[in-house]
């Protein structure tokens, strides 16, 4: 990955407003993102949104490390570079998150940091009055439905607005008199997958279903009324049913649903008219509240079912949904063939455009930067970043190739800031585990929105480069590995490549094979070289390791020691094999030596001895008795020769 090293000084020809979201493509951070960069624009500002994706957990318990590396985020800018910073802590549910985008705004921001929805007292906070918002709609209940058995759903007891939630709910019921059993709460995750275990809790001990269940949002809700449909229970007519946060697929299901509502884009309008204060010379209070509503509809018997789309959007929407999530079995597949980052990249723009956005950058950490190999990860991404390329959703086979160094904290390099009006950049981290190997940046256009594939590819992707990491990095071990294993002159093995072969060999081979040592040396070498020189010399040893190659057998092999000495282990069902091979070898040398034509005679001494055990000495043991015999062979071989 190579790269155009600029010492230039980069500016930001735009001031920015930082954003800090995780779970983007949730229906709350969608409305409200795109109202905050409708505002943005409108006071000529950019948007730099740093986006991750939030904790889950499995049967095989909570991905620990993934965390690690989806939380990194916040330690890709400089936060005193923004004219404003913006956060959602309360879609941060990686535990500590919150309170490490705390730590790093009370240390670096030089701007006014706003929390929409929870949020720290040293830090402006808008939000919604959750307890008395509950406590209102459980009043409902109790006053106008004059409803006693009462069960709530809760969000997580340690996310930041459950206990304001459930605290309004318990002020509701002990203000009536209404009992509180062990069956009457239930934690839930905020998320629609806990409808079935929630009605089994509320159903211990119970021969009918409770007259009404709270849930303190849309999504418990929703999963609740799918359960009770599942059972056969009707809603509203046996049990009423409400949420709360107000989500689109709220209005949109049958029965539509009862819930608290509070519009996105009020949170942006707030925060912009705190930022407008603050320029302004303005004190603004520390805690804004917004006025919510209750929206009363037919999961609770006193509104009206909503039509809030058409058939044809309904199929749309449906349609878009089958889509993504056949793409995004195809992308999963296209990356398991990928072994290095260029095709990672090519499969990246192949399926770029399915995203929902124009514009994609891919920036990748220096690798020559000692902080991105070091098993200590105490500083996430590199100072300076690599520019590999840019995607375009309209050509998907073609990439616009980079490789460009920037600063981390530029977030890109400042050319692509220097536009005409406005501009947006959605930057997720690239990551397998605890480790980050960069991140992407989304630019999309007006009204573009990361939709519901975005995690998917960024994951597969993430999990790409990280193969082809691996895949360069232990392929240079390998071949260093070769190296030190390697004879350099014959490409067979060294003494080293030997001794590790040999073990190989004998952990691997069954007790009922033979196995063999055969010594070998070459004769005349110093003469040849003394006579005609170093390179006949080197001619006539690699001759002879290709004969020896030539003439061994599976699971045989061969190594040079050095100078003249060579030798080859034989493995063999039968006895004879030693004799066999060093014939072979010494016939194979002779038709060498003629058809070569040099003006010296290619010969070897071999000598040959059986293995008669597997430990280390009887291999010593072995290879000396050969030793014994090839010498026996060199000093006739020289006898005849003189005669």
């Amino acid at each position: 990955m190579g790269a155009n090293i600029s010492g230039e000084d980069i500016s930001v020809a735009r001031k920015r407003i930082g954003i800090f979201m995780s779970e983007i493509t949730q229906v709350f951070q969608t409305s409200c993102g795109k109202a905050i960069i409708d505002l943005a624009s409108l006071r000529d500002l950019d948007v730099v949104i740093f986006a991750s994706y939030g904790s889950y957990t499995s049967p095989y318990g909570r991905n620990l490390l993934a965390e690690i590396g989806k939380k990194n985020i916040l330690h890709i800018p400089d936060y005193s570079d923004f004219e404003a910073i913006i956060a959602l802590p309360g879609s941060f549910d990686i535990k500590g998150m919150d309170k490490e985008f705390y730590e790093l705004a009370r240390a670096n921001a030089t701007c006014p940091v706003i929390c929409l929805q929870t949020g720290h007292p040293d830090f402006y906070t808008i939000s919604i009055e959750n307890k008395n918002s509950m406590y209102q709609m459980t009043r409902h209940f109790i006053d106008v439905h004059h409803f006693t058995d009462i069960c709530y759903m809760s969000g997580p007891y340690l996310h930041k607005d459950s206990p304001e939630r459930l605290s309004g709910f318990v002020s509701a019921m002990r203000e009536s008199g209404l009992p509180i059993r062990y069956n009457t709460i239930f934690e839930g995750n905020y998320w629609r997958n806990r409808g079935e275990r929630a009605l089994d809790f509320f159903m211990q001990d119970r021969i009918s279903y409770p007259q009404a269940i709270i849930c303190a949002n849309d999504y418990m809700a929703l999963s609740i009324c799918s359960e009770l449909k599942k059972r056969g229970v009707r809603v509203p007519e046996d049990v009423c049913v409400c949420g709360f946060d107000g989500i689109r697929e709220g209005e949109d299901t049958t029965p539509s649903l009862t819930t608290v509502t509070v519009q996105p884009e009020k949170y942006a309008e707030a925060a912009f008219q705190l930022i407008d204060d603050i320029k302004s010379g303005n004190h603004p209070s520390k805690n804004i509240t917004l006025a919510d509503e209750i929206n009363f509809r037919a999961s609770c018997g006193c509104g009206k079912q909503l039509i809030s789309r058409d058939v044809d959007q309904m199929y749309q929407v449906i349609a878009e949904e089958e889509f993504l999530l056949r793409e995004s079995g195809r992308i999963t597949a296209d990356y398991q063939n990928t072994l290095d980052i260029e095709t990672a990249l090519s499969v990246a723009t192949y399926y770029f455009h399915t995203l929902g956005c124009k514009d994609c950058f891919i920036c990748y950490c220096d690798e020559s930067d000692p902080c991105f190999s070091s098993e200590i990860l105490d500083k996430p991404f590199t100072d300076n970043m690599i520019l590999l390329q840019r995607m375009h959703a309209e050509n998907r086979r073609q990439a616009e190739a980079i490789n460009k160094t920037f600063k981390r904290t530029d977030i890109l390099p400042s050319e692509y800031f220097e536009t005409e009006n406005p501009g947006v950049y959605i930057v997720f981290p690239l990551f397998c585990k605890n480790k980050d190997y960069g991140y992407l940046v989304l630019n999309p256009q007006a009204d573009q929105w990361p939709n519901s594939l975005t995690y998917t590819y960024i994951s597969t992707l993430s999990s790409a480069i990280e193969n082809c990491y691996f895949q360069k990095k232990f392929s240079g071990y390998a071949e260093i590995n070769r190296l030190a294993q390697t004879d350099e002159l014959t490409g067979i093995y060294n003494r080293r490549g030997f001794e590790f072969r040999l073990q190989e060999l004998l952990s691997s081979i069954s007790d009922d094979r033979i196995i063999y040592i055969a010594s070998i040396d070459m004769d005349n070498l110093k003469a040849i070289n003394d006579i005609h020189g170093h390179s006949e010399g080197d001619f006539a040893l690699s001759e002879i390791s290709n004969a020896l190659q030539k003439c061994l057998r599976e699971k045989e092999f061969c190594a040079r020691f050095g100078g003249d000495e060579f030798i080859a282990v034989l493995v063999s069902d039968r006895p004879g094999r030693g004799e066999q091979f060093a014939n072979h070898v010494i016939s194979m040398l002779d038709e060498i030596t003629k058809a070569c034509k040099k003006p010296f005679k290619i010969h070897v001494s071999i000598g040959v001895a059986e293995l008669k055990g597997r430990d280390t000495q009887h291999i010593v043991t072995c290879m000396q008795e050969a030793d014994e015999i090839m010498y026996a062979h060199k000093r006739a071989f020289k006898s005849n020769k003189s005669r």
